[in-house]
């Protein structure tokens, strides 16, 4: 028991500042703290600092701006197009032929839908990608707090909400294309690399300014070919509250874009404030 106490005294020491960490160990060291009161002393003193930490509106702007909202879409939107290309796996995977290649006529299919999925994969990944890196700088040392919210809202709108399949589809029979399929995408394309966005998050804060246009200028292109697809996606995966032709599609692209453009802002100010100082 005593070993399992001082393991979970490191676990959560870890949510603390290097110093503070090295400082609290020592200090338990020194007095000959049992295991299980140390527990309850971290436990105690982790909960102080993360209370005060939440005082900030960074850290509120991040849960409400971002895990909230942007989560809850990029989740529908990951659900909608492992949906949208299941069929199109199955057929040139599970049911290859290189007849494909030898028709004019499927060759160009099969590009024409190669380079559309990877272009939606590849814009959903930059899109999870700022919303992360946009999330672990705004919250620094609540990130643990969001990111784990995020995660409880990727996975938890995939297990409540339950998908409405073409019945007369066979691929939705297959077990890896109507669970495992859209839980790879999920984690691939969505977890991963908002995980990647907010290590990056907290620790540069910013992006050199020259970098960071390059990135919003490259999320707002892909978002534009994407619009349709994002647009599409939102429509049918909340069908119950009937967004066609409402306003509020129309803001989607926006509402994708919106963390590159702050990354950009922040570049800026951030460029502007060292220049005023060193002036």
């Amino acid at each position: 028991m005593t070993r399992i106490c001082w393991w979970l005294v490191d676990v959560v020491s870890r949510l603390l500042e290097n110093d503070e960490r090295e400082a609290v160990r020592g200090d338990f060291a020194e007095v000959g703290e049992t295991g299980g009161r140390a527990l309850r002393d971290l436990v105690g003193l982790v909960v102080r600092r993360q209370t005060a930490l939440w005082a900030d509106w960074r850290p509120w702007l991040a849960l409400v701006g971002l895990v909230a909202p942007l989560g809850l879409l990029l989740s529908v939107v990951a659900r909608q197009w492992a949906e949208r290309s299941a069929t199109y796996a199955w057929l040139y995977v599970n049911n290859w032929t290189w007849a494909y290649l030898g028709s004019p006529g499927a060759r160009q299919d099969l590009a024409r839908y190669s380079t559309g999925f990877f272009v939606d994969y590849f814009t959903l990944c930059c899109w999870s990608w700022t919303s992360g890196f946009v999330l672990g700088s705004l919250s620094r040392r609540n990130t643990w707090v969001n990111g784990s919210v995020l995660c409880l809202v990727l996975f938890g709108e995939l297990v409540a909400v339950r998908p409405h399949h073409n019945p007369f589809n066979p691929v939705f029979l297959l077990t890896f294309y109507n669970v495992v399929f859209p839980l790879i995408l999920r984690i691939g394309l969505v977890l991963l690399p908002a995980l990647w966005g907010m290590q990056r998050g907290v620790r540069l804060a910013t992006l050199p300014l020259r970098q960071a246009v390059f990135w919003a200028v490259a999320v707002t292109i892909l978002t534009v070919l994407a619009a349709r697809s994002l647009e599409g996606s939102v429509m049918f995966g909340w069908s119950q509250f009937q967004l066609r032709g409402s306003w509020l599609l129309q803001l989607l692209p926006l509402a994708m874009v919106w963390p590159a453009a702050d990354i950009v802002a922040s570049s800026i100010w951030r460029r502007s404030g060292a220049e005023t100082i060193s002036a």
